[in-house]
């Protein structure tokens, strides 16, 4: 008899296999679908049969047991008899639209597979009680109800996991951990694009339905939202003629096009591959979109004057290596200058000269060179340094600035290096004007701050025949420090509030001269000119590019300076999601139920030994 219910146990589990085995594996095959669901159907129906047999020969608790055990099995059953009412066909049959067919099928799936779920799991485990006792006739019927209840919560904390997934996966929405996987146009690249005062077209080659394409859909539509950008997919093979006209000669690539110029992103139609590029999309479309359209122009450093490209790294000053690499984001070529080539005049492709910290004097012709280029139309950059003798004075008054002697400090408005008062050389500000250069930082003026190391103060000359306008001051309460105690001495340091920053022009027929000057080369040193990518920068870096903007003519472009999203990076490969299902669906339930298991076994146990110590 013991031998016929784990016969039929295991029979059950059998018959459940091959019916849900022949709806999931044989169901584009007619044939074997039949002989799948006709072998399962008739297996399910002879344990039914052993059950109630087994019933008339049993009496008082051993019948109740067996017809508990029964009646499981009857609602797993009941389960089973329900598929078909989460089918298609059902679902088309009773003329629902594709959205209600939806909600019908997903409804029917879960009760079905739920209710088989639990039936099946409690019977088999009342099964498993009633075989722990060795006459049928003994059998505690609480104790088959308790098997089967524990077993029951096991299966429904298992089922609604289960549900959980199906209902997420037929509601078709993405759910992602990694940001690599799933890109996202950040505030800083929609600010970008909702400056543009010019068309772009976007143009990705993809074939449909590809799951890259897929993933990029939501970036390509936010992107067009947002400003002056089309979007245009197409398919390589079937549009021959333009994928010759962009050379693209696969799938894959997505362009940003601004006329005749264009600038390409490689990215890949396996996602797989291209999943890492996937997380960079945001930052290389930044630095496309900056590109495209932009004539490669130069900017021209001047050497051999001790400026802060020439230090050596064991000098002790941060280099500007960063401030050289944001401004080649904006397709700009820099190039030296040496004293040769200045004295001669400046080349004709020189767009911007910019001097970085000049700690040696630079000769009369190379400053007279200077002042004619800028009469003539040029634009300059100066980043200064107090208590440098740089011989560029004749050059600061043709611009309309004076430096200040002293050096800027506050006791209140400054960063924290070593706690001494050496500290109050270290400014931070946020008081910008109204200029060109600066209107973007003074609007997030209250979310960002310009920092200075050491600054020359600076003031225009009233009697200039040069505009200029004040781009930084310091805050309140700066004064000019002039004989090194680092503190103030109201008979001797002026306690004018100094600029930290100037813009200069000038106009000359229809040709006007631009320049802007900086009391501080550290403003532009490696630890303050940050740029993780364009909108998540320093005000320092801000400063640096729209700096350039203008000096460069190029207003058109408006480069945000509120910090953009983001987010960390959680890489999760496919075996580790795979890990993460496993585990959620069957490993916390299994964890939870070997300690109840546990448990109660030694609860069992120690109810023995005071039983037999009494």
């Amino acid at each position: 008899m013991r031998v016929l219910e784990r016969f039929a146990s295991a029979l059950w589990i059998a018959g459940s296999i091959l019916l849900l085995g022949g709806e999931r594996f044989a169901a584009g095959d007619g044939a074997l679908r039949w002989v799948f669901d006709a072998s399962g159907a008739v297996a399910l129906l002879v344990v039914l049969g052993i059950r109630a047999a087994e019933m008339r020969g049993l009496e008082g608790g051993a019948q109740r047991a067996v017809r508990w055990a029964f009646a499981l099995y009857l609602l797993a059953a009941v389960g089973l008899l329900l598929y078909p009412l989460s089918t298609a066909a059902v679902a088309d049959r009773l003329g629902f639209g594709e959205s209600s067919a939806r909600s019908w099928r997903a409804f029917w799936s879960s009760g079905w597979m739920l209710l088989w779920w639990v039936g099946s799991l409690s019977a088999l485990a009342a099964d498993w009680a009633r075989s722990g006792v060795r006459e049928a006739r003994n059998v505690e019927i609480g104790r088959v109800r308790a098997a089967s209840i524990g077993a029951a919560s096991f299966a429904l904390a298992v089922g609604w996991v289960f549900v959980l997934n199906y209902t997420a996966n037929e509601r078709d929405r993405l759910w992602e951990w990694s940001r690599s996987s799933r890109p996202r146009a950040s505030e800083a690249t929609l600010e970008l694009v909702a400056g543009l005062s010019f068309p772009v077209e976007l143009v990705a080659f993809f074939p449909p339905a590809n799951e890259v394409l897929r993933r990029i859909q939501p970036f390509l539509d936010e992107v067009s939202r947002s400003g002056n950008v089309s979007v245009e997919v197409l398919d390589q093979p079937m549009e021959p003629a333009r994928a010759e006209e962009f050379g693209a000669r696969s799938n894959g690539v997505l362009f940003v096009v601004r006329g005749s110029d264009r600038q390409r992103i490689d990215l890949d139609t396996d996602y797989e591959r291209a999943k890492r590029r996937l997380g960079d999309l945001d930052r290389r479309f930044q630095e496309a979109l900056l590109r495209v359209g932009r004539s490669r122009a130069t900017l021209y450093l001047t050497q051999g004057h001790g400026e802060r490209q020439q230090r050596k790294a064991d000098d002790g000053a941060p280099g500007i290596r960063n401030a050289r690499d944001i401004l080649r984001l904006l397709n700009v070529s820099i190039r030296t200058l040496s004293v040769t080539d200045l004295i001669q005049d400046p080349p004709a492709d020189a767009k911007v000269i910019a001097i970085f910290g000049p700690t040696r004097r630079f000769l009369p012709e190379e400053t007279d060179s200077l002042r004619r280029w800028w009469g003539l139309g040029g634009s300059l950059l100066l980043f200064l340094e107090p208590g440098t003798d740089h011989g560029l004075d004749a050059l600061l008054a043709d611009l309309g600035i004076e430096v200040l002697e002293g050096t800027v400090l506050n006791q209140r408005y400054h960063l924290r290096r070593d706690g001494g008062l050496g500290d109050r050389r270290l400014l931070v500000t946020n008081r910008f004007g109204s200029h060109a250069v600066v209107r973007e930082l003074s609007r997030v003026s209250t979310e960002i701050g310009f920092l200075a190391d050491g600054a020359s103060g600076l003031a225009p000359r009233p009697d200039a025949e040069a505009r200029t306008n004040i781009l930084i001051r310091p805050m309140a309460s700066s004064w000019l420090e002039i004989d090194g105690d680092f503190e103030r001495d109201a008979n001797t340091e002026s306690d004018q509030i100094p600029a930290l920053a100037i813009a200069s022009s000038r106009s000359t027929g229809e040709v006007e001269s631009r320049a802007v000057v900086v009391g501080d080369v550290d403003a532009v040193a490696d630890p303050v000119v940050i740029v993780s990518r364009f909108g998540s920068m320093s005000a320092n870096a801000k400063l640096l590019l729209d700096a350039y903007l203008w000096l460069a003519r190029e207003g058109d472009w408006k480069i945000p300076a509120v910090p953009g999203d983001d987010d960390p990076i959680l890489v999760r490969t496919r075996a580790e999601s795979i890990r993460w299902f496993v585990g959620t669906v069957f490993g916390v339930p299994a964890l939870v139920l070997a300690c109840g298991f546990v448990y109660t076994r030694r609860r069992r146990s120690k109810s023995i030994r005071s039983g037999a110590h009494e």
